[in-house]
């Protein structure tokens, strides 16, 4: 289930999910880059990750924040799934927790490492709320002391950022600094620092969740290809080999995923 944030906290927060499963066996799932980082609150069991480097699994943090993702990750679960993701804008590691977001790259941050004795009664307060809402407005107003003190996106990088946004992914670096006024290596250096990632791989990743999008909406699995212009790709080979790089599975095993928690978030066997 997806949630809006309320609006004094629009500039941190794109939306929330409430993610809920329940199984008798171990769950598997597949996660991987959406352009945002975020927070998670585990109000039932932690998750056990893998990544591609990683042959143990780590259990995850009972709260704890995320940044940009550089490849997929699998996840597994014993029993039930309950959580509350907190999807964050792609800069706010940067504006509201003054975090280089380049730091937090494929790697997730304790919460109680990051805000201390707050995160640690916040996290507190969360696990005991009620309801959902009681559970989502106490995260607000954590989030909303995050107001006092943000840094300002860089206007050439918002600029650059919307413009990305505009053309849903599908357009080059050399048309954007035709548009904005800064170097390639100023903008490189603008969205390690701001983003965590390179003006490029943002790029690639909001194309890619376009066309996710698209397939989501592509009711006939055989007409797959019939998307791969209109989602900036040259023919079939490369849109399946940039699939399998972004997270592991063919377009066709994602079009018939039963379990898609999130658009970036699934069940797999």
């Amino acid at each position: 289930m997806q949630l809006p944030p309320h609006h004094s906290v629009q500039g941190l927060v794109k939306h929330y999910l409430v993610l809920s499963q329940q199984a008798a066996v171990q769950q598997h799932y597949r996660m991987f880059s959406d352009g945002n980082p975020g927070m998670v609150f585990h109000l039932k069991n932690q998750l056990l990750q893998w990544n591609e480097t990683n042959e143990t699994p780590q259990l995850q943090a009972r709260s704890f924040v995320y940044g940009q993702l550089s490849h997929y990750n699998t996840l597994a679960s014993n029993g039930e799934l309950n959580m509350i993701v907190v999807v964050l804008q792609p800069h706010t590691l940067f504006t509201h927790f003054h975090i280089p977001a380049h730091e937090l790259k494929d790697h997730a941050l304790p919460l109680a490492d990051l805000f201390g004795q707050e995160a640690i009664d916040l996290e507190e307060q969360v696990l005991s709320a009620t309801t959902i809402d009681k559970a989502i407005a106490i995260i607000e107003m954590f989030l909303w002391k995050r107001l006092i003190g943000f840094r300002t996106i860089n206007p050439e990088l918002g600029k650059a950022m919307n413009l990305i946004y505009q053309h849903q992914g599908l357009i080059r670096i050399d048309q954007i600094l035709e548009l904005v006024p800064v170097t390639e290596r100023q903008l490189e250096r603008k969205f390690r620092e701001h983003i965590g990632t390179s003006a490029k791989r943002f790029a690639d990743t909001i194309k890619f969740q376009h066309l996710l999008k698209l397939l989501q909406k592509q009711h006939d699995k055989e007409k797959i290809a019939e998307l791969i212009y209109r989602s900036g790709y040259y023919d079939q080979a490369h849109l399946n080999n940039n699939f399998k790089r972004m997270t592991g599975l063919t377009p066709a095993h994602y079009k018939d995923a039963q379990q898609l928690l999130a658009i970036n978030l699934m069940s797999v066997q």
